[in-house]
């Protein structure tokens, strides 16, 4: 049995936590917040097939807050609706989900530190940090840098949605670059306003374009965060007697193509508290099993963020006459688009080529 020190009590923290318990070890949890789900992060949507993945760890079901059936995806002035009668996606209560992992991995064993900021003392030669994109674990021990990342804004604010259960999103190079604008309905009345810019850029402009598109009339007062989009060239090393493994938005497991880090991030901690003494095949194991899927929202993210207006624009029109947009109501996956290259979508797209779909 080992000692596990986890650094960060975010999603990513507690899973491995109850991992690393589940494993036979020890765990000890250092969060610098005075409690869990702080701070308040607006953002909460995500698969149903993801959700489902985290069963071990979560009920996601009592935190759900709005089902989501489709989504209307706007290229640069087209517009590209992806729908499905049963709900694919989940608007949760993220900071009720953080307190729930948070207080099951202190009910199976785990030591919680809260208010605890770890730099450079650590209670174990075993350690995994969670502790966000700016992971104080990482620049201690000298992993190299994430690249890439995305600044943006988000506010809750009264709005009344045409369909409160579809989210929409907006692509443009010129007005979100690098990302993309969303609205996610909460309810009926209130929903989830955010905008996206790669950095360099500022995402101000971008928010105050999003707002003006809505009618949005009283400007609320946003949150900023700072997501990554690329996966940190190396995740885990032994260094000086250590065994450090980094998971979650430390790591860079998230989605370039919108941000989402809970499902990919959850899912690595849970391997890492599992490997938390081996490093290497921590290392080997999540990229096995998670990293195809990540190259390709990188290769998603690069084709949309690298296109002009006009060319995203006429993108949207041809995959509309291709009827792709019935294809991903079908089989779309919001995580793993891995699935989606079956033969069936190059069936549907010869078939509509043709004329007789």
């Amino acid at each position: 049995m080992a000692l596990v020190h986890v650094v960060g009590g975010g999603p990513a923290g507690s899973i491995a936590a109850i991992s690393a318990l589940r494993s036979g070890h020890e765990a000890v949890l250092s969060e610098e917040h005075p409690e869990a789900g702080l701070p308040r992060n607006c953002s909460g949507l995500f698969s149903k097939d993801g959700l489902a993945t985290l069963s071990p760890f979560i009920d996601y079901r009592k935190h759900v807050v709005n089902p989501i059936r489709g989504a209307r995806i706007n290229f640069a002035g087209t517009d590209f609706i992806v729908r499905r009668k049963a709900p694919v996606a989940f608007v949760c209560d993220r900071a009720g989900m953080d307190k729930e992992l948070a207080a099951k991995a202190e009910a199976e064993g785990a030591k919680i530190r809260y208010g605890e900021r770890v730099r450079a003392t650590f209670h174990s030669k075993n350690i995994i940090g969670a502790d966000g994109p700016l992971s104080s674990v990482a620049r201690h021990f000298g992993f190299p840098p994430m690249t890439r990342h995305a600044a943006t804004l988000q506010a809750q604010i009264k709005y009344k949605a045409e369909d409160p259960h579809m989210i929409e999103m907006f692509l443009s190079g010129e007005r979100f670059p690098g990302f993309f604008g969303w609205v996610i309905p909460h309810d009926e009345t209130t929903a989830e306003f955010g905008v996206g810019v790669e950095l360099p850029n500022r995402p101000a402009a971008a928010w105050n374009h999003l707002l003006r598109m809505k009618r949005i009339t009283v400007p609320p007062n946003p949150k900023g965060f700072v997501i990554p989009l690329k996966p940190r060239s190396r995740t885990s090393m032994r260094k000086s007697g250590f065994n450090v493994l980094l998971a979650g938005d430390a790591a860079g497991q998230v989605k370039s193509t919108t941000g989402g880090g809970v499902i990919f991030g959850g899912n690595c901690a849970a391997l890492a508290g599992r490997h938390a003494q081996s490093p290497a095949r921590y290392e080997f194991e999540w990229r096995t099993r998670f990293g195809p899927d990540l190259v390709m929202h990188r290769a998603i993210h690069r084709f949309i963020s690298s296109r002009s207006d006009a060319a995203l624009s006429s993108f949207g029109r041809r995959i509309k006459k291709l009827n792709i947009d019935s294809y991903l109501s079908d089989h779309g996956h919001m995580d793993r688009p891995t699935k989606m290259l079956r033969p069936q979508l190059l069936a549907h797209m010869l078939k509509n080529i043709a004329g007789i779909a």
